[in-house]
């Protein structure tokens, strides 16, 4: 009697499940796809990284405003981690370049990408920034493993001048000569970024990172990148 009464329970999902529409999965697959899920809620824990693009023109702008200013700046080199010589204060210049109005746009989407994944709560905030400096890389030059700021608020990149870097690596993998690498949030993997002009990052001053050495055939070559950090503040 149990039996016939479990086969009475069977058989109606058995004829059904001829009638479902597949979802592809595999050929076989009886799932019923036909009741669509509500929009998930993507809630992060973790760090964000955003690449921007900074246009050509701005990036010129920058470049010949910061040649002509570099005389009367002075080094910010002393609080920073970098094993190089030219680390110049670009704060009393930075906004008076073309490429600064684009820059805040870029700092105010990556604020609004933090709240909507509840990095920060939804709210107006101000930004400022505390410190702006260049870097004026050269062959042998690298910056070690280090964070910004003490780890309070955001940091960011902006690469202005890349030279071709000579590879003369045996294995291909082990090339990543003047890259810069974001440290896993696991602490165990580092997820890898060729430097090119225009490209503009944003990420937490927590997010331990680090830029690797290289050569050139000009020994003058500069890999010059400008970065700053800046706070979100309660209006």
């Amino acid at each position: 009697m149990g039996k016939k009464e479990l086969v009475k329970k069977i058989s109606p999902l058995t004829s059904i499940s001829s009638k479902i529409k597949e979802c592809g999965i595999n050929e076989n697959c009886t799932i019923d796809c036909s009741t669509r899920l509500e929009k998930p809620e993507l809630i992060i824990f973790g760090k964000i990284i955003k690449k921007y693009r900074i246009p050509q023109k701005e990036i010129k702008d920058l470049n010949i405003k910061y040649e002509k200013a570099k005389i009367h700046l002075t080094s910010y080199g002393p609080a920073l981690a970098g094993r190089l010589d030219s680390e110049l204060d670009l704060l009393p210049i930075i906004q008076k370049t073309s490429a600064f109005k684009t820059i805040c746009k870029c700092m105010d989407d990556y604020i609004n990408t933090s709240t909507a994944h509840h990095l920060l709560k939804k709210q107006s905030y101000n930004l400022k920034i505390l410190a702006c400096w260049m870097n004026d890389m050269l062959a042998g030059e690298y910056n070690p493993p280090h964070i910004h700021n003490d780890g309070h608020g955001y940091a960011v990149v902006l690469y202005l001048k890349v030279p071709t870097f000579i590879n003369d690596a045996r294995d291909p993998h082990k090339f990543k000569d003047g890259y810069i690498g974001f440290v896993g949030i696991d602490g165990t993997g580092t997820n890898w970024y060729e430097p090119v002009v225009g490209d503009f990052y944003i990420f937490r001053a927590q997010h331990q990172h680090f830029v690797m050495p290289f050569k050139t055939e000009k020994p003058n070559d500069i890999r010059r990148s400008m970065s700053f950090n800046f706070i979100a503040e309660d209006k």
